[in-house]
């Protein structure tokens, strides 16, 4: 499913972390840099990055906090909304894609076990790094070979 959806993104010219945060600011008012990690499970210096990429394609713009001139909120521009709304659309269709082929009823179930899978995954992974990770669970087969390893 990922590397499906990793492909479709690719096509309007982003990743999945750039929707992911994208996803963030529209549905988050107001979000500083560390508040978007935190919901991308990421850390500051990633998403900094992951903001200056977003922000050359003018994406995203940030806003000073007169308060705390150290700090700023983070939106979608226009051009950062219409992208989003299309990669959303890819993601709805992907959705379906899936679902369509399962039994009839079976979403929520489906849900339900990858959210107990992707609670497993954060709680055993707090030691691998990002690449780790992403070694371990590019595709399918490699996820269940390692969670069965860690039962």
């Amino acid at each position: 499913m990922n590397r499906a959806f990793r492909e479709r993104l690719s096509e309007i010219g982003i990743t999945t972390a750039q929707y992911t945060a994208l996803r963030c600011l529209h549905e988050n008012k107001s979000l500083n840099q560390e508040m978007l990690a935190s919901l991308m499970s990421s850390n500051k210096n990633s998403c900094s990055a992951l903001l200056k990429r977003l922000g050359a394609k003018e994406l995203i713009k940030k806003e000073v906090i007169t308060s705390d001139r150290r700090n700023f909120t983070l939106s979608l521009t226009p051009k950062g909304l219409s992208l989003f709304l299309k990669a959303e659309k890819i993601a709805y269709r992907l959705q379906k894609e899936i679902t369509d082929i399962l039994p009839q009823d079976s979403e929520e179930l489906l849900i339900s076990l990858l959210e107990q899978c992707t609670d497993s995954i954060s709680n055993q992974n707090m030691s691998l790094t990002t690449d780790e990770v992403s070694l371990k669970f590019n595709e399918p087969k490699q996820f269940l070979k390692f969670h069965k390893e860690k039962k």
